[in-house]
């Protein structure tokens, strides 16, 4: 019926009275059917063909899952895990972190419950080679000031903005506001991948976490071996002060080149859940001020991962050059070298239990010594305030890998004991 119907379709109309031949008929239809079968075999080699377009194509995608891989492993080694998210996404990313900590002292003073840190990360895979990235931070809730001193103003800032581009699978190169791999917690400051509530003082007054500067460089991976290496602005030494470097961070704000410092790491990963290594920071600080301050800051990690434990330690030191002339000439009593040192460990008390898949509660104690005036030039002698131990015990309770909520309480040896709870997540 459909060949007829075809045919009836095409067949010239016959003459009015006159019917088609019967054998005129068979003819056409055997015509159609010829046409049928040719229109087939060329649909059906056009698929083949494009099969095998699809059979070219597959190794392209390989190399772009590869290519994914190696930016994975790279970015982990220096970066928190919702930091680096972008290295394993497609296209636009982003995630973020929070800390909202509250504080008692035991003679009541300065207690508070803050919004310490609102934190989103944005970041886009440009290609298979070329990866942006940032965080975007607001500290204590507020630009604005809250009591009638500025001291209380939170801020919005860009704690890192970069370009990255994978040179090879071992390699990458990063420009623009990067962070200074120095220690463990300037790179990796999520609330989720450290036990306290507050971060050591070691890793805020001789190294200045989070400490963030312009600058070039890469990293990358050779043997069982991962390092980093930028070059990037200096300190402001007209900041530092008898309590640390802290206030030289020239937090890319228009940050001086008259002083370009050397930075780099080097970790010894080839043994699971373990790493060992080393970093440093080199270069002049006399931004604004007519002596050099060559400043180098340098700390010795390590860290171990294993079962229900977590054990962290890390010693840290900076050397000041003409601090004699600047504490003349300001009376900052700045001093020629400081040091800290700590060393934290944590048990999941989970392991002794049937506890929900995903869950841990780890039992810490810290234990940091640090002397912000640990030599001072001749002429100058250390002044109060600037030695002290902090000995931190406490709970760290995650429902789930994004979720923690820490409590501990801090005993220091010169001033007051501290209490401390903290809501934190990440995503």
């Amino acid at each position: 019926m459909f060949s007829l119907a075809l045919l009836t379709a095409f067949a010239p109309a016959p003459q009015a009275g006159q019917q088609p031949a019967a054998d005129d008929i068979e003819a056409r239809l055997r015509a159609l059917e010829a046409d049928r079968d040719r229109i087939s075999a060329e649909l059906e080699a056009a698929m083949d063909a494009l099969a095998d377009a699809e059979v070219d194509v597959a190794p392209a995608s390989e190399v772009d899952e590869q290519k994914k891989a190696a930016w994975e492993a790279l970015a982990s080694r220096n970066l928190a895990p919702r930091a680096s998210a972008v290295y394993s996404a497609d296209g636009l990313s982003f995630g973020g972190y929070g800390e909202f900590l509250g504080e008692a002292t035991r003679n009541k003073s300065g207690d508070d419950f803050d919004a310490l840190r609102w934190v989103m990360y944005f970041g886009s895979r440009f290609s298979d080679d070329w990866i942006f990235n940032s965080e975007i931070e607001i500290e204590h809730g507020t630009t604005g000031a809250t009591s009638a001193t500025t001291d209380s103003a939170g801020s919005v800032s860009v704690e890192f903005a970069y370009l990255d581009h994978l040179l090879t699978d071992s390699v990458a190169l990063r420009g623009g506001v990067v962070l200074v791999p120095l220690g463990f917690i300037n790179e990796r400051h999520e609330p989720t991948t450290f036990l306290a509530s507050a971060r050591p003082e070691t890793e805020k007054r001789i190294i200045p976490s989070t400490w963030r500067s312009t600058g070039i460089g890469g990293y990358g991976q050779f043997g069982d071996f991962a390092w980093t290496g930028y070059a990037i602005n200096g300190l402001n030494g007209e900041e530092f002060d008898a309590n640390g470097v802290r206030g030289g961070r020239q937090k890319a704000n228009r940050a001086s080149i008259d002083t370009v410092a050397l930075t780099g790491r080097l970790d010894y990963i080839a043994i699971p859940g373990v790493t060992l290594g080393a970093s440093i920071f080199h270069g002049n600080s006399g931004v604004n001020t007519p002596e050099d301050l060559g400043t180098t800051i340098w700390d010795l990690h390590g860290e171990w991962n294993e079962g229900p434990w977590t054990v962290r330690g890390l010693y840290a030191a900076s050397d000041i050059d003409d601090t004699a002339a600047f504490n003349a000439r300001t009376g900052a009593n700045l001093a020629e070298r400081m040091r800290g040192w700590y060393l934290e460990a944590g048990y999941d008390l989970f392991s002794f239990i049937d506890a929900p898949a995903g869950q841990s509660l780890d039992a810490f104690v810290r234990y940091e010594d640090l002397d912000t005036q640990a030599q001072m030039a001749s002429g100058f002698s250390a002044s109060g305030g600037t030695v002290d131990t902090f000995t931190t015990m406490g709970l760290n309770y995650r429902p789930l890998d994004q979720v923690v909520l820490k409590t501990d309480y801090t005993v220091l040896d010169e001033g007051d004991d501290v209490y401390r709870f903290l809501i934190g997540y990440a995503f």
